[in-house]
């Protein structure tokens, strides 16, 4: 498996994720994992998974670090793909 970039999603990105949406959390910076998202409320996208909608990062208080973060919005063709992968 090759290196993963943190490659963090600009704010104004965040800021469009809406409740449906389905986000790709880059699990350890790098597995991908697909999420629906549940809710966003204030500054928290909640998939599950909890995370800052500023950062895209996820929010763990068991860790010191984060461990995951948000790299992308899928389009509808990508979802499409991922649910026929079994991947959401």
């Amino acid at each position: 498996m090759s290196k993963q970039e943190y490659n963090p999603l600009k704010k104004e990105v965040l800021h469009s994720i809406k409740e449906g949406d389905v986000i790709e959390r880059m699990l350890a910076f790098l597995i991908p994992c697909y999420l629906i998202v549940q809710k966003v409320e204030g500054d928290i996208i909640d998939c599950g998974w909890t995370f800052d909608r500023n950062t895209g990062l996820e929010v763990d208080e068991d860790l010191s670090t984060p461990a995951s973060y948000i790299s992308k919005i899928l389009n509808e063709e990508e979802k499409e793909k991922v649910k026929k992968d079994g991947k959401l």
